[in-house]
């Protein structure tokens, strides 16, 4: 297995990022070849639900098969025939021991099934956590009954939390969809805030933005829009990241969210880019 570095954040892009705490090294949600190979070696995979931008078989084709594949119940015979060492099922409440990191399941809030709403695969956030630190992941998260946020905040000490601030589409279309239609299938930047202190985590990294556009709008729009909002409710410990950056836990606790760059604009709008200069790229959510 891999050996462990400083404990960090790392998002690659959409909700797929690298947890290093203690010991290992984990690759959540992996989208994306280049990005899954830029993770580097891992000691586990976790995957929060199976709609195909977060349990993507393309993606864990390019992941060495050597990790342990952790799903959620019902989502093994997804990924059976893609040669993993080792696949376990977890439903909330399930550990997973890798060797010094602890690996818990906990509830989330968005739909269930693969291709269309069913029982299963179900979904799960994670919570990981080696010598003192704790991070959440959140996977996705819909508009529905939050109060799960309240019992994890009370449960764990979270360095940080991972939490989607949109989705494919314009924020707008998120924040019409939370009361017109069906309280929606994804949460908007002002509701990742609200979970973030729920959780009471020391600092909140968003992810599921400026990844994955439609381009019905700008790709920093969620991030501005969460920046915004932030500052305007003086929420301290927004951490915004730029695809391939690492939030150091090991660092200070006063991280915050910063104005946009000059010529952000003019780099995040430019065709066939996103955040960080990243090539932009499309799936199903």
């Amino acid at each position: 297995m891999p050996s462990g570095s400083s404990p960090g954040v790392t998002w690659l892009g959409h909700a797929s990022a690298v947890v290093a705490l203690g010991p290992r090294r984990v690759l959540v949600d992996p989208l994306g070849r280049a990005r899954a190979r830029a993770a580097g070696a891992v000691d586990a995979v976790l995957i929060t639900h199976s709609h195909v931008d977060h349990l993507n078989r393309w993606t864990l084709k390019a992941v060495d098969r050597a990790a342990h594949l952790v799903v959620p119940r019902g989502a093994a015979p997804v990924v059976a025939d893609l040669g993993f060492a080792r696949v376990s099922e977890v439903e909330p409440g399930d550990h997973v021991d890798l060797g010094g990191l602890d690996v818990v399941a906990v509830p989330t809030r968005h739909d269930q099934g693969r291709w269309r709403k069913g029982d299963a695969p179900t979904c799960a956030g994670y919570v990981l956590t080696a010598e003192g630190r704790s991070v959440h992941h959140a996977g996705d998260v819909d508009f529905s009954d939050h109060a799960i946020f309240d019992e994890l905040g009370k449960r764990f000490a979270l360095d940080a939390t991972l939490l989607p601030i949109g989705g494919m589409l314009p924020v707008w279309y998120y924040r019409w969809r939370r009361t017109a239609l069906d309280r929606g299938v994804h949460i908007d930047p002002d509701c990742a805030l609200d979970i973030f202190q729920r959780l009471g985590a020391r600092a909140l990294v968003p992810v599921h933005w400026g990844t994955v556009n439609l381009r019905l709008g700008p790709p920093s729009m969620p991030r501005r829009r969460l920046e915004q909002v932030a500052r305007a409710q003086d929420v301290a410990g927004v951490r915004v990241l730029d695809h391939g950056e690492t939030l150091d836990l090991a660092a200070a606790p006063g991280v915050t969210a910063a104005p946009a760059p000059d010529g952000d604009d003019a780099r995040e709008a430019a065709p066939g880019r996103g955040a960080g200069g990243a090539p932009v790229t499309s799936s199903s959510s």
